[in-house]
């Protein structure tokens, strides 16, 4: 994903957080002992733990990418209390970061696919189910692959956009490997590529998948919604927001 550092300036416009988003963190943190302990996994440009920060989270924010972290850590410089920023891959979370200590840990803008590999993201699962405390929540903002046919060629994603760009998105498969290869393009208004993202390998991971999981790790409850205005999830929903209780 180095291209990312290339539309760097765009990241937050294609992936902004909508009221409904800060409300609904607003209220699982209602639950816990305030301030709530809240972890932004792969972050991005850290809107949304911007946002909880003001709301009297306490907040950590781990991304792969250096680049966003250093981001984060220039635009918080003149503001108390500061955002907690690590440059850490998701799969290193568990080594670096304290056991049932945290009350909400989060994975956005499907970011988890890119981890590649099932086994990889139940990984994930059980380092966070072991981070958070009881009762905290473990949140995945994911694509509803179910609505897509994949048994063709191609596969198109939704268009994200912005008043400045568009971001393309499309799904191909390696037939000889079994494996599922992303496509990005970046375009601003005036019609420039950024850049564009070629055959990055990707694991388009299933509602079901979360389900075996998430049961198999012991998690208490396990609710998925269409939204975050907690909307019921059909088999048309754009993307599936996937709610695991500890």
């Amino acid at each position: 994903m180095i291209y990312i550092k290339k539309w760097l300036e765009n990241y937050g416009e294609l992936f902004p957080i909508a009221d409904s988003q800060i409300d609904f963190f607003q209220k699982l943190g209602k639950e816990f002992t305030s301030p709530a302990k809240f972890v932004s996994l792969e972050c991005g440009t850290a809107l949304l733990a911007q946002e909880l920060l003001m709301h009297n989270f306490d907040v950590t924010a781990t991304d792969s990418f250096k680049e966003f972290i250093d981001l984060i850590k220039i635009k918080t410089a003149n503001t108390e209390p500061k955002i907690k920023a690590f440059n850490l891959f998701p799969q290193d979370i568990g080594r670096y970061l304290g056991k049932n200590f945290y009350n909400i840990i989060y994975f956005g803008d499907y970011r988890v696919v890119f981890m590649r590999d099932k086994i990889y993201i139940s990984k994930l699962m059980m380092d966070a189910k072991a981070m958070l405390t009881d009762g905290g929540y473990l949140i995945f903002d994911l694509i509803n692959f179910t609505k897509f046919d994949f048994s063709k060629d191609e596969i198109h994603l939704p268009k994200k956009t912005s008043s400045r760009a568009s971001l393309h998105s499309w799904i191909t498969k390696d037939k000889e490997n079994v494996t599922y290869l992303l496509n990005q393009q970046v375009e601003t208004s005036n019609g420039k590529i950024i850049d564009e993202v070629k055959d990055e390998p990707i694991t388009p991971i299933s509602l079901e998948s979360f389900q075996k999981f998430a049961k198999e790790l012991g998690f208490s409850s396990f609710n998925f919604y269409a939204d975050y205005k907690m909307n019921p999830l059909t088999a048309d929903s754009e993307k599936i927001v996937c709610v695991l209780k500890k």
